[in-house]
């Protein structure tokens, strides 16, 4: 069963948290908090569909997934956002995109108006420069996304999205929250080959799988398995 966000006002802002936001102006990051809407989304639910109106995303706590889909079902991640983080920026001049926006943990987001950075983006050239550092940020690391795609093996791209999506629980272990068909998604790959590359870096004891998802046993053997160019 699919869960779907709930909004309320966004309350007002005394502070600007860390991330984007400080990037900007902060009479700009204020007028745009005073105008957000502030969307509670629990696990799994979905922030963002291409048929929906443009919206820019903020993320105060948690972790989303930005996702294309192909005709029969499949998906390719296009990024993680992170607290702090945004997406959806693209959205301010380029108009409406085929990209799915879904929480992969429970999430506390604000939604920009669009109308409002459009403003300010006319205005103001601290926010249009911000706005273009941001979005030169976010295609380098798209072509990173790409390389990686292209020149690494399975097994590499899996190590690579387990560091990306690790987060230290109450005890202290990096744990990523991520089911095998998510980890297939995002590394363009079918779920056996994934089950078959995670049970490799089991059996060299870099993860072991429970049930609250992949523990990272050895980030550093981990990080090595990610930087390796060869087949896997």
């Amino acid at each position: 069963m699919e869960h779907h966000p709930r909004n309320r006002n966004a309350p007002p802002q005394e502070a600007i948290p860390p991330g984007f936001l400080a990037t900007l102006p902060a009479t700009a990051a204020l007028r745009l908090l005073d105008d957000a809407v502030r969307i509670e989304v629990p696990a799994g639910g979905t922030v963002y569909r291409d048929e929906e109106r443009g919206r820019v995303i903020v993320v105060l706590h948690g972790l989303l997934r930005t996702y294309l889909s192909s005709a029969d079902g499949r998906q390719v991640t296009i990024r993680y956002t992170r607290s702090g983080e945004v997406v959806g920026l693209a959205l301010v001049l380029g108009g409406p995109a085929p990209i799915t926006i879904q929480a992969l943990t429970s999430a506390s987001v604000v939604a920009l108006r669009l109308d409002v950075m459009r403003a300010l983006l006319k205005t103001d050239p601290a926010v249009a420069r911000a706005c273009a550092e941001e979005l030169a940020r976010q295609l380098f690391r798209a072509f990173d996304e790409i390389a990686d795609q292209a020149f690494l093996g399975v097994r590499q791209r899996v190590a690579r999205q387990l560091l990306d999506l690790a987060v230290h629980n109450a005890e202290g272990t990096l744990v990523a929250h991520v089911r095998q068909r998510e980890l297939a998604d995002a590394v363009a790959s079918g779920r056996e080959v994934v089950s078959r590359a995670i049970h490799e870096l089991q059996q060299a004891g870099l993860v072991s799988s429970t049930r609250a998802g992949i523990v990272v046993r050895d980030p550093i053997g981990l990080s090595d398995e990610a930087s390796r160019t060869g087949r896997g």
